[in-house]
């Protein structure tokens, strides 16, 4: 059995796991960010996938993680000084990966963000504007020399309508799924319109916007990530590229450096 790379992606919302012998993706594993979960717990669930993909959990050679979730970062790195016993990184705005940026202390910006932008240059070797939708939706600038410009953050399209069902006593909960006109006659097309389209349109305009205003670093590919990216996304002009395993890419690329 060769070598396994478990790479880990915190969000406030879910924790992906994604597992890859050298650069070949195998599986990913979706569970909830709880930081009630012991690490043994989390540590069954882990064993269990790889027992279910016929995966050897003691092959784990390299870890490295990313989280935007203090408490559940010592939680993982805990079950990895525990039980796994290897290599293992977390990575943050000090991390070596050949990135700039336009401030004396970039502790401040997320891990994803950090990540996000070094998969992408590694990736696609150009400028690149990130748009990932996760609990929050970032929009961010990474020049290919590793220049990072900045980013947006704006509410997430599922945070922002759990939010709309919750508070709003005569919604009822509306699976989120492309609305069929853009003036709705109903209250489930009307709201899908809102939260669907309208997030639609914020991601259209930041980028034009934003591609008019850096056009003089020239080429600039516009990459998707997030599990809803697909959604907002698919009908887009300004999206070259849809990657859901962009941010789990660039931290198994980080496991091989």
């Amino acid at each position: 059995m060769k070598n396994i790379n478990l790479v880990i992606d915190i969000g406030n919302t879910n924790t992906v796991l994604g597992f890859y012998i050298n650069t070949e993706f195998q599986y990913s594993l979706r569970v909830t960010s709880d930081n009630k979960r012991t690490i043994d717990e989390y540590y069954k669930i882990i064993k269990k996938s790889t027992y279910e993909n016929k995966l050897n959990i003691s092959f784990i050679n390299k870890v490295a993680l990313s989280s935007v979730v203090p408490a559940l970062s010592q939680i993982f790195s805990q079950l990895i000084h525990k039980y796994i016993k290897c290599d293992f990184e977390i990575v943050n705005a000090y991390s070596d990966l050949g990135l700039k940026f336009p401030m004396p202390d970039p502790g401040f910006i997320g891990s994803d963000l950090v990540v996000n932008a070094f998969s992408a240059i590694d990736k696609y070797k150009t400028n690149c504007i990130i748009c990932d939708f996760g609990t929050a939706t970032t929009i961010q600038l990474v020049g290919k020399d590793g220049n990072f410009f900045g980013t947006v953050i704006a509410p997430g399209v599922i945070t922002s309508a759990k939010n709309l069902f919750d508070s709003t006593a005569l919604l009822s909960n509306v699976r989120l799924i492309k609305p069929e006109h853009l003036l709705g006659t109903n209250t489930t097309d009307s709201l899908l319109s809102g939260i669907i389209t309208g997030n639609f349109f914020m991601l259209e305009g930041f980028v034009k916007t934003i591609k008019k205003k850096y056009e003089y670093l020239g080429e600039i590919k516009t990459i998707a990530t997030g599990g809803i990216a697909e959604l907002i996304c698919n009908e887009s002009k300004e999206i070259d590229i849809i990657d859901k395993n962009l941010t789990l890419d660039g931290l198994n690329l980080i496991c091989c450096k």
